[in-house]
C-alpha cells in the first residue's frame, strides 16, 4: 500500500444552528466516517488514517462540545446520535462504514439502529452494548465533579495518556491533549452523565447492518462482561480480541487495526465477510484457549 503525506482538509458545517467541525481525506473509493470517543476530537483516529490513503473517502466528525466543534444545548447520547445522522445526510453521497470509538461506539450503534439506510457497516472499537452506570467512568465522573469548574491540564493529561507506553504516551499527548484543553468543564461533566444515564430502550432495536468489535483484553473501561453483552445485542457481530491492547488498540497496536479494520470494510465492499472471532495472542472469549505451541493468531467460528 502507498502512503501519502497529504494531511486532512480541515471544514465546517451548521448542524441545528451549531458549527461542527470535521475533517476529510481522500476523494475516491468508499467512505469511511469516524466518530470519536470522550473527550477526544477526530485526531483520536490519526494513526489510522495513512492506512485509508488510497482508495477511501474518509469524514472525521468532532462531536458536538469536541474538538473545535461549539458547544451544544445538551448531551444525551441521544443528541450525539441526531448530530451523526444529520451530519451523514449532509456530507454522505449513500450509506457509509461508520466506525466509532468509546463514547463514538455507543452514538454509532445509535445511528445503525435508527437509520440502517445511512450504514454499508459499522465497527465498534473499545465498545459496549451503553455505557449507563459504568463503574470506571462513574469514578471519573466523581474526580470531575471534585474539580469544580476547572479541569486541570493534570487530569486531562492523566485522562489521554496513562495507560498507555511512553512512545505511545507522548504521541496521544501531541495529538490530543491540546483539543482536550478545548472541552468546556460543562462538557466534560454532562457529556459523561449522558453517557451514565442513557435510558435503556422500551424495546431494543436490532442492528442489521454487517458489524466488526476491535477490543483489546486490557480494557479498562468496557470489559470482558461488556463483549458478551455486545455479542447478545448484535449477534452476527464479528469480533476480533487484542490480547496486548487495552481501551485504544488503534493507537496501541496501529498497524494491526488499521489492518483488521480495511479488510473487513473491503470484504464488505466485494459481500464477502467473515464469520470469525480472532484473537491475537491469547485466548478468546468466544472459543478455547490456545495450546501450548500454537500459532499468536487462531481464528473460532462464532457461535450466535
Amino acid at each position: 500500500m502507498t502512503v501519502k503525506t497529504t494531511w486532512p482538509e480541515s471544514r465546517f458545517i451548521l448542524i441545528g444552528g451549531v458549527r461542527y467541525h470535521y475533517v476529510a481525506f481522500g476523494t475516491t473509493g468508499p467512505t469511511v466516517v469516524l466518530l470519536h470517543g470522550y473527550g477526544d476530537s477526530w485526531r483520536g483516529f490519526e494513526p489510522l488514517l495513512p492506512a485509508f490513503a488510497d482508495g477511501f473517502r474518509v469524514f472525521a466528525l468532532d462531536q458536538r462540545g469536541h474538538g473545535r466543534t461549539g458547544d451544544a444545548g445538551t448531551y444525551a447520547v441521544a443528541d450525539f446520535a441526531d448530530d451523526a445522522i444529520a451530519f451523514l445526510d449532509a456530507v454522505a453521497s449513500g450509506p457509509v462504514h461508520l466506525v466509532g470509538h468509546s463514547l463514538g461506539s455507543i452514538v454509532a450503534q445509535r445511528v445503525a439502529e435508527r437509520r440502517p439506510d445511512l450504514l454499508r457497516s459499522l465497527t465498534l472499537i473499545g465498545a459496549a452494548p451503553t455505557a449507563a452506570g459504568n463503574a470506571t467512568l462513574t469514578a471519573v465522573r466523581v474526580e470531575l465533579e471534585e474539580l469544580g469548574d476547572v479541569v486541570t491540564d493534570e487530569f486531562i493529561d492523566t485522562f489521554q495518556t496513562a495507560e498507555f507506553e511512553p512512545a505511545v504516551r507522548e504521541a496521544r499527548r501531541r495529538a490530543l491533549v491540546v483539543d482536550s484543553r478545548r472541552l468546556s468543564a460543562r462538557t466534560w461533566r454532562e457529556a459523561l452523565d449522558g453517557l451514565l444515564t442513557e435510558p435503556a430502550a422500551a424495546e431494543p432495536a436490532t442492528i442489521r447492518v454487517p458489524a466488526l468489535s476491535l477490543w483489546g483484553a486490557r480494557d479498562g473501561v468496557f470489559n470482558r462482561g461488556a463483549q458478551v453483552a455486545l455479542m447478545r445485542s448484535v449477534p452476527h457481530i464479528e469480533a476480533i480480541h487484542y490480547a496486548s491492547a487495552g481501551h485504544s488498540p488503534h493507537w496501541e497496536i496501529a498497524g494491526q487495526v488499521a489492518s483488521d479494520l480495511v479488510r473487513f470494510v473491503q470484504s464488505v465492499e466485494e459481500d464477502a465477510g467473515y464469520a470469525e472471532a480472532t484473537f491475537y495472542g491469547g485466548v478468546s472469549a468466544f472459543g478455547p484457549p490456545l495450546l501450548p505451541g500454537a500459532p499468536t493468531e487462531a481464528a473460532y467460528t462464532v457461535d450466535a
